[in-house]
């Protein structure tokens, strides 16, 4: 597979200097500018765009190239700087604004930065919407006449800038000149007031973090502060300068591990660059799998009061784990395509009470309607005072398997690749809904499917023994 990194739902990630360019990043924001004014189309400059970013180097040059290009289309800019991802989310939707841009690679490596882009309703844009984007960044002639006419040039507004620079720089941070809403604060109060603040202070923890030299860092002092709980933090400095592969995977984690267990912390957190992935470290300082973290927020919500009836979403490749959960309270798990934007399609067509992906974070709407870390922790931490267990005693409630991820390289076509699968595994159920997934009538299962944001072919399975999904995935790849 090519290595041509691609617009999708999960955004554009690109090696800075490389595939992602000035240009590229101007271009698209360009494209999602006539995007926006398609999408809410009125008369005079009424369009506003937040932009926040990770902490990565690249984000200031992306920052400072990519507003004066959606200014020049008469489209009033804030300039959140540093925010995590969820934080952007929630303010759009709080504020009414008409969109955002968010500055972030995610958990890549340190070479790459990217763009996501937000729509006025407060979600990330979906297949649809990622088509039309695409369609404005590839022709300028696909942009419609009744938009042109707002569309300064960009050496013509960079003339007007230089005259009114510091109107330009008010106007950014104030719509109207009004205050900039405290994003941070208002992000943590909306979660603060939705758990049990009282009853965690009465527990006295004592917890360590690795923020991952990102967003987390503005957030998480506040809202630890909030909860009376000790912050024993690292890599906590938003300047990109990671000191571990960003991925919140457990062979990158050994620092927050041994921090965890040496500092006799109640529990560990690691975020990711843009703050929307968590993995929880337990008290003896063992990572404990990505999957818990949706697993745990799930039986922190659906175990208060009564949700019989009701649904949750979870991806393709999410543990089994969150349909047991559910099905132990009546609760539906519904699958979707892999993607946070699909996760949430689904939840809105089914009216979700608590959705989210394996890869660590869960999406609770009562609290933001998005994948959000700050949320994850928070509900973990409320389970854990309530129950009144140890980390490593709350997961051994949960339901238990083995789970294995691989990246493989296919020869020849993938629907060929599938249609070996299904031959091969013929007793199984298949669904086609993402890539092809193999359910098993013991619970197990295997998913292929193609990455959004990698040049490689992803393999999840699980069963509820470790022997089991080893067989599973050396029969599968036999195959390729």
């Amino acid at each position: 597979m090519a290595n041509t990194p691609k617009l999708a739902v999960s955004g554009y990630r690109g090696i800075w200097g490389d595939t992602l360019t000035i240009d590229i990043a101007n271009k698209y924001a360009r494209a999602f500018g006539l995007f926006i004014k398609e999408s809410s189309p009125r008369p005079g400059l009424g369009w506003t765009v937040l932009i926040g970013r990770d902490g990565r180097e690249s984000g200031p040059a992306i920052r400072d190239a990519i507003i004066p290009v959606l200014e020049s289309m008469g489209i009033n800019v804030i300039d959140g700087d540093v925010l995590p991802t969820p934080t952007v989310l929630l303010a759009v939707r709080e504020n009414k604004y008409d969109g955002a841009i968010i500055i972030t690679a995610s958990h890549n490596p340190i070479e790459y930065n990217g763009l996501k882009f937000v729509t006025a309703s407060g979600f990330f844009t979906d297949e649809n919407q990622v088509e039309k984007i695409k369609k404005y960044f590839d022709s300028s002639e696909l942009v419609p006449n009744s938009l042109q006419e707002n569309i300064i040039s960009v050496s013509t507004h960079k003339t007007l800038l230089g005259c009114l620079d510091s109107l330009r720089k008010a106007s950014r941070n104030n719509i109207f000149f009004s205050t900039k809403p405290n994003f941070i604060k208002n992000h943590s109060d909306k979660i603060l007031s939705h758990i049990d603040v009282e009853l965690i202070k009465s527990k006295n923890f004592k917890v360590a973090v690795d923020m991952t030299n990102g967003a987390a860092s503005v957030m998480d002092p506040y809202l630890f502060e909030q909860l009376g709980i000790q912050l024993i933090p690292i890599n906590n400095v938003a300047d990109g300068k990671f000191t571990h592969k960003p991925e919140p995977l457990k062979q990158n984690l050994g620092e927050i591990e041994k921090l965890t267990k040496d500092s006799g912390a109640d529990i560990g957190f690691a975020q990711d660059p843009d703050a929307d992935r968590l993995v929880v470290i337990n008290e003896n300082g063992e990572m404990i799998s990505e999957e818990y973290t949706i697993a745990l927020a799930v039986e922190a919500v659906l175990s208060t009061g009564d949700h019989n009836g009701e649904t949750i979403v979870v991806n393709m490749s999410t543990s089994q784990m969150n349909a047991d959960i559910a099905e132990k309270y009546g609760v539906k798990c519904i699958r979707s395509k892999v993607g946070e934007a699909n996760v949430v399609g689904e939840m809105i067509k089914n009216n979700s009470i608590i959705g989210g992906e394996g890869g660590s974070g869960a999406i609770y709407p009562t609290m933001n309607f998005a994948r959000d870390s700050f949320v994850s922790l928070t509900l973990v931490l409320d389970l854990l005072a309530k129950r009144n267990l140890k980390v490593s005693e709350l997961v051994e409630t949960l339901p238990k398997y083995f789970m294995k991820k691989d990246k493989v390289d296919v020869s020849g076509s993938l629907a060929e690749m599938y249609s070996k699968l299904k031959t091969h595994f013929s007793d199984a159920e298949v669904n086609e809904l993402d890539g092809l997934r193999l359910d098993f009538a013991d619970r197990s299962w295997i998913h292929l499917r193609p990455s959004n944001t990698e040049p490689i072919v992803r393999l999840y399975g699980e069963a509820n023994t470790q022997e089991k999904i080893e067989v599973l995935f050396n029969e599968a790849k036999a195959l390729f």
